[in-house]
């Protein structure tokens, strides 16, 4: 592990599709590599990047360590194309990492780069992790990928982005010291004394009363959009490109807001059950690092709450699947189709990233 002069190494973890690094020729992959000496020359101090997913400190147990490797100061770099929302592992990494450093008050420690599409970020996207990226105010870098590694426009780049991530280490430093909080690289996670439990015990119970309606609402909207979708497919058949333009118009009127409401309702609920997931880890870790048997048996009950509390929606999200599949075809027959359809697809894409956090639960280790 490289460190600097302290005996402290920073830590990137890099968050990226694996599509764009092949589209580009590897090219994230000589970005990681580039910017690590880029940082190291122009700020006397090391980068300790986590560039695959398979690197060790990256793995599959991740999500259990987003908390103390923020409060270490730890960066998350995702590496944005419109491809990276469409692939459920990056949504979830931005939206775990997120919301922990949310409930940190660190937000400044996400720093997108945006390598193609930057002009679809915008902040009245349907997707909800598109406008978070908006909102974070990401780092556009088109020009540099387009025009290639060891160009002026590539030097540059990463001359712009090794500054601020030395401004963002300089503002977590100052601010993890002021809370007093465990610094990188030491052996044993540190308890927060301004960790207030209770207060985090109230949120948590905040969301877990809402959890429920909002269950509930996003299950009755994903059941009421594939039942009209479904019904609306089976109104199609062999007949004259005209008949079939004017029926693809007619579904779209009749799936527009069924779509609409089905988007609205699971990214309502996909934001909650972040937050609740944030709120739990934190807390669970916290009464980890107290290694009594009441500590654990606390940290043990308040994972069997929330799990025991939550909806099952895969058995619903899994027979869509098949819907979905059916739409590829229904959707090329008109703009006004595809553009009805679109919400609907978010919406679902939501309701999935939920399953996936909500299983995630039940295997939460404690120490």
């Amino acid at each position: 592990m490289d460190v600097n002069a302290t005996g402290q190494a920073n830590r990137i973890f890099v968050s990226y599709a694996h599509l764009d690094d092949e589209l580009l020729n590897q090219a994230v992959g000589d970005f990681t590599h580039d910017l690590k000496a880029f940082y190291a020359a122009q700020n006397g101090g090391q980068l300790e990047i986590f560039f695959d997913r398979d690197s060790i400190g990256w793995g599959s147990d991740w999500r259990r360590r987003i908390d103390s490797d923020l409060r270490g100061a730890s960066i998350f770099m995702p590496i944005i194309t419109m491809q990276y929302f469409n692939r459920p592992a990056c949504r979830e990494e931005l939206n775990a990492f997120y919301a922990s450093a949310e409930l940190l008050g660190a937000e400044f420690l996400i720093l997108p780069v945006v390598i193609l599409g930057a002009g679809r970020i915008t902040a009245d996207h349907p997707m909800p992790e598109v406008r978070l990226i908006e909102s974070i105010q990401f780092e556009n870098l088109e020009e540099c990928f387009i025009s290639g590694r060891g160009t002026r426009e590539w030097r540059q780049a990463l001359s712009r982005i090794a500054d601020k991530l030395g401004a963002i280490i300089d503002r977590a430093e100052d601010k993890m010291s002021a809370l007093n909080l465990m610094r990188p690289g030491e052996a044993e996670i540190a308890l927060d004394e301004d960790f207030d439990f209770l207060e985090h015990v109230e949120q948590l119970n905040q969301i877990g009363g809402r959890l429920p309606r909002e269950m509930e609402s996003a299950e009755r909207n994903l059941m009421e959009w594939c039942d009209i979708v479904t019904s609306e497919i089976q109104q199609f058949g062999a007949t004259s490109p005209n008949a079939m333009r004017a029926r693809s118009i007619a579904m779209a009127q009749a799936v527009r807001d069924p779509s609409l409401k089905l988007q609205d309702s699971a990214s309502v609920l996909a934001a909650s059950v972040s937050q609740a997931d944030a709120l739990m880890r934190s807390m669970v870790g916290q009464l980890s690092g107290v290694r009594t048997k009441e500590g654990s048996e606390l940290a043990t009950n308040l994972v069997k709450s929330l799990t025991d509390g939550s909806t099952d929606l895969r058995e619903l999200s899994g027979g869509l699947l098949e819907i979905l599949g059916m739409l590829k075809t229904m959707e090329l027959l008109s703009i006004p189709l595809r553009k009805s359809i679109k919400p609907g697809r978010v919406g679902f894409a939501k309701i999935q990233d939920v399953v996936t956090t909500i299983e995630r639960w039940s295997a939460i280790k404690i120490a």
